[in-house]
């Protein structure tokens, strides 16, 4: 739906300016009327709006624009502004370029007398529904400035921990990569070098420096196919990551390796405790909870397991024994959860076991990249350098030849 900025009077003679979603702008005057005030100037489309500029590939709203917009939003609450005011001073915020639409929408829905939960949750792509949860707990409790401050807190971790788990990963691609283009290099631009003088003088050469002969003479034959097959692949690739159902099929082709299940089992158990202290904590009670974070581990894996679990705690079972007959959590941080159940502590043991194995996962990680960037070296370098051996052998034995 598009987005109208307008200007108004409202009954103290003040002009007010403001964003309001509507389908057209014809609705957007009528909308005003209802709000008690004056229309002044024209409605105008929202720049930035669906219908006035479609947000490219490049240019919508990342995790991080919505982690600063809460705890900005949560220092201007804790100072005494009043959301709507605070909700406009950020839309006119520069540093809030791709988020100042959303925020603008979101404003306007807040003054038209929606709630600041329902407004976000219009905008379900940027705020999921644990995040609109803890708002509504915190606008029904009057603690929303405490909530937006422990939100923005959480959200940063859980930005720390993606970006090391995404260095974890880019770093033996990026090794491999390179070590790829140094091989592609030597098939296209050396080893042709060496071929014209083994096949002048005859030279008998090995299965295995034939076979990379043969791939480079195909390489150089067809470079213009090939190139553009790779450009297809990496996009069509790009793209086809960019939906959710192929990153789970991907995600759960890569946990069947022994070290990517590991890594994963720790972060699935830190994301999980995290959050479930969190909302606990917040006064959020345990079936929703459990329902929130079905959607939310539903990303990184299969989300059976959980809906099961949630199904049988809310058939009154203990959490701690739902998760007991499942995979999902270790047996420790399944006994710890069980701890909690025993002794109503529940929000403060899910958090430590989260810090806990937050931990085991940057240790594992840290081994996990010491071994397979190496490796990555190691494995390209045998195979130039076996190609290099085999070469300088058929070379030789020309040379004796020729003396």
């Amino acid at each position: 739906m598009p987005s109208y900025r307008y200007r108004a009077m409202n009954s103290d003679g003040e002009l007010v300016s403001g964003a309001i979603a509507a389908p057209a702008a014809g609705d957007v005057a009528a909308r005003i009327e209802r709000l008690g005030l004056v229309l002044v100037d024209n409605v105008t489309l929202e720049e930035g709006s669906p219908a006035g500029r479609a947000f490219s590939l490049f240019n919508q709203p990342k995790a991080e624009d919505v982690t600063i917009f809460t705890r900005d939003l949560a220092l201007l609450l804790r100072a005494g502004a009043r959301i709507n005011d605070g909700l406009e001073l950020l839309a006119a915020d520069r540093d809030f370029g791709r988020l100042r639409p959303v925020v603008a929408d979101i404003r306007s829905r807040v003054v038209a007398g929606e709630s600041l939960a329902e407004a976000m949750a219009r905008h379900q792509g940027l705020f999921p529904p644990m995040y609109v949860a803890l708002i509504r707990v915190g606008e029904a409790s009057g603690s929303l400035d405490r909530v937006l401050e422990v939100l923005a807190d959480e959200r940063s971790r859980t930005e720390a921990l993606k970006r090391r788990l995404g260095d974890a990963v880019r770093y033996p691609l990026f090794v491999l990569g390179a070590a790829s283009c140094v091989l592609l290099f030597f098939l296209t631009f050396v080893l042709p070098q060496f071929a014209n003088v083994l096949q002048d003088f005859g030279a008998k050469v090995d299965p295995f420096v034939l076979g990379f002969l043969n791939l480079s003479t195909f390489l150089r034959a067809n470079s213009d196919a090939v190139l553009a097959i790779l450009a297809a692949v990496i996009a069509i690739g790009w793209l086809s990551l960019r939906r959710e159902g192929v990153r789970r099929s991907l995600m759960t082709a890569l946990t069947r390796l022994p070290a990517i299940r590991e890594v994963m089992k720790y972060y699935r158990t830190s994301l999980f405790c995290r959050n479930l202290g969190l909302l606990l904590g917040s006064g959020v009670n345990l079936t929703t909870t459990l329902r929130i974070l079905v959607d939310m581990m539903a990303s990184i894996g299969s989300p059976t397991v959980w809906i099961d679990a949630a199904d049988r705690v809310r058939h009154g079972a203990k959490l701690s024994d739902a998760m007991a007959d499942t995979e999902a959590l270790p047996a420790m941080a399944v006994r710890m959860l069980r701890l909690g159940d025993e002794t109503g502590q529940l929000p403060m043991l899910a958090g430590r076991v989260a810090e806990f194995y937050e931990a085991k996962l940057q240790r594992t990680l840290d081994r996990v990249v010491g071994i397979a960037g190496p490796a990555a070296i190691i494995v390209i370098s045998f195979v130039v350098g076996g190609l290099i051996v085999s070469v300088m052998t058929a070379l030789m034995s020309v040379s004796q030849l020729v003396d």
